[in-house]
């Protein structure tokens, strides 16, 4: 009987870490496609801007305080894609290195990519 409850025991923790698989699967993707929208929707503000320089240049108006809200846009669409990135390394266990951003294991010395030593 004892190894019939040790099989069971084995189905149920290898259906746990199944569960918990698909469950981190699912939340990463769901970030991803967050990170996506967020880049589509910066990607439409970058276009604007510069739609909105050309028009001010070739019309020699002056148009930094639009353009100053532009970019404070920019970077908070670049904060919350930064955010979700880091969400999505933390399911990856992956750490990003500060030099180039390049995905690293986390218990990585130095960046596969650049060679930079990576903070853990």
């Amino acid at each position: 009987m004892t190894s019939f409850e040790d099989v069971i025991s084995k189905a149920k923790s290898v259906a746990e870490v199944a569960g918990k698989k698909t469950s981190d699967f699912i939340e990463v993707t769901r970030l991803k496609i967050e990170a996506a929208e967020l880049e589509k929707e910066m990607s439409s503000v970058l276009e604007g801007l510069g739609r909105l320089v050309y028009d001010a240049r070739k019309a020699g108006e002056d148009v930094s305080p639009m353009v100053d809200d532009c970019v404070t846009r920019l970077n908070e669409y670049q904060l919350k894609i930064d955010a979700l990135r880091k969400k999505i390394d933390a399911y990856r266990y992956t750490v990003r290195c500060k030099d180039c951003g390049a995905p690293n294991p986390d218990d990585a010395a130095f960046c596969k990519k650049c060679g930079a030593k990576v903070d853990l």
